[in-house]
């Protein structure tokens, strides 16, 4: 029998990503000895779109308080009165996607730990996430060796712009996305936030019928 694989499609600047990480985590705590998991970056922010986060000042101010109120998660005061305020970093999915795409080489089985990582760094801590520098203290605390020789080789930069390929391909184009594969069949469990109570009993139906 083909194996189980949930897919979670999110990206490391995506703010409803964030809102859904402890979903995601409990999810992977109830399946991972039933289902293997992969995360893809869909590369939200790539090319033009790349701009300082003060061009989105006024539309954050108005997203972040229902974001927060929906899933429960809280923005910290330095990426809030820091980050947002100065208004000065530049967004980027292309540095963190390819620093979770180094991590998936190195050490698979810590991806959902790294990506969740990118998230807290940028959105609790106010860290710049396209800086080398973070991206690889972020997977040395993971415990991952070897990152930035691995992070600067050619092929890493080509995965990465691959997987956002992929994930276009497969008509993604909102975050987060989670679906379940068997061989070449996929089964979407949610297209944006949605709550563990909302989510859980899909993937467990699925699982069962795939036994």
């Amino acid at each position: 029998m083909p194996e189980k694989t949930i897919v979670y499609v999110m990206d490391p600047l995506c703010g409803w990503c964030f809102g859904f990480s402890p979903v995601i985590r409990a999810l992977f705590d109830a399946t991972k000895r039933r289902a293997s998991w992969m995360v893809f970056s869909g590369g939200m922010v790539t090319g033009d779109r790349v701009a300082p986060i003060g061009e989105l000042k006024s539309f954050l101010h108005q997203v972040l308080p229902r974001l927060q109120t929906t899933t429960g998660v809280s923005f910290g005061k330095p990426f809030l009165d820091g980050v947002l305020e100065e208004g000065t970093m530049n967004l980027s999915s292309l540095e963190p996607s390819r620093a979770l795409q180094t991590v998936k080489t190195l050490a698979p089985e810590k991806s959902l730990s790294y990506a969740h990582a990118l998230q807290t760094a940028l959105y609790t801590d106010g860290l710049d996430i396209t800086r080398l520098g973070v991206l690889g203290d972020l997977a040395e605390t993971l415990g991952v060796g070897g990152f930035e020789i691995e992070y600067m080789k050619t092929e890493t930069l080509e995965n990465t712009l691959q997987e956002f390929k992929q994930v276009s391909s497969w008509g993604i184009s909102g975050f987060p996305t989670l679906v379940g594969l068997v061989g070449e069949e996929g089964t979407v469990f949610s297209r944006g936030f949605a709550p563990f109570e909302r989510v859980f009993p899909q993937v467990e139906r699925w699982l069962e019928n795939q036994a």
